[in-house]
């Protein structure tokens, strides 16, 4: 079975722990982030990390090989990243505090293949989801709480 790995934006993170730069940490909306310039590249988070969600930038993000650039469509409204930091899924908070939802939520269109909302308000859609479907958290004997559902 595959299912998509992405950070599960944990209640009581041990990434945020393991930073010794304070490179990633919790936003007010509880979402795990990561200030990609305080990062040193410890890798220390990819360690704490359960879920395997953390990714390390061995190369220019926005460099290229052979003239073909890595990314060939450039979000000047996402931070930029450099080589030998840590990058990981932010829920595309620049999204999220426009009211907008993050990308892989808006590119799975009408399927309802995926939800995103806030878990604390019980009327929101996702809280609701939550209720009336059947839905497994990877790991949660872990004590991390992660904020991801998987409907089953």
């Amino acid at each position: 079975m595959k299912f998509l790995v992405l950070c599960n934006h944990c209640d009581n993170p041990p990434c945020v722990r393991a930073c010794p730069t304070k490179a990633t940490f919790k936003n007010d909306d509880g979402i795990v982030m990561m200030d990609f310039h305080r990062c040193i590249g410890c890798r220390f988070c990819m360690a704490a990390c359960p879920y395997g969600s953390r990714s390390f930038n061995w190369r220019d993000p926005r460099g290229s090989k052979d003239g073909v650039p890595f990314i060939k469509k450039i979000n000047h409204e996402f931070p930029t990243r450099m080589r030998g930091v840590v990058e990981k899924c932010s829920f595309c908070d620049l999204r999220v505090k426009k009211g907008l939802k993050p990308l892989c939520v808006e590119a799975t269109g009408d399927t309802k293949a995926m939800y995103f909302g806030d878990l604390n308000d019980p009327n929101s859609e996702v809280s609701q989801i939550l209720r009336e479907r059947f839905t497994i958290q990877r790991k949660p004997t872990l004590g991390t709480k992660p904020s991801v559902f998987y409907i089953i």
